[in-house]
């Protein structure tokens, strides 16, 4: 892949991984089940750190 689609895919994951921080935030008792919010919470960091990894690290020559 290209340098500039690392940064892309990178930026729309930290993008849709804060969606998913807020909504594990934020959920709370809205009458889902109690694992939801935190589900929610630790994908939005996976997502995080992949999109860190994308838009960071992975580099091609």
């Amino acid at each position: 892949m290209s340098k500039n689609t690392c940064r892309m895919i990178g930026l729309l994951t930290m993008l849709i991984s804060v969606f998913f921080m807020i909504g594990g935030l934020y959920l709370g008792n809205a009458g889902l089940p109690d694992y939801v919010a935190p589900s929610c919470l630790a994908v939005g960091v996976i997502l995080l750190i992949i999109g860190i990894v994308f838009y960071r690290i992975l580099k091609s020559d």
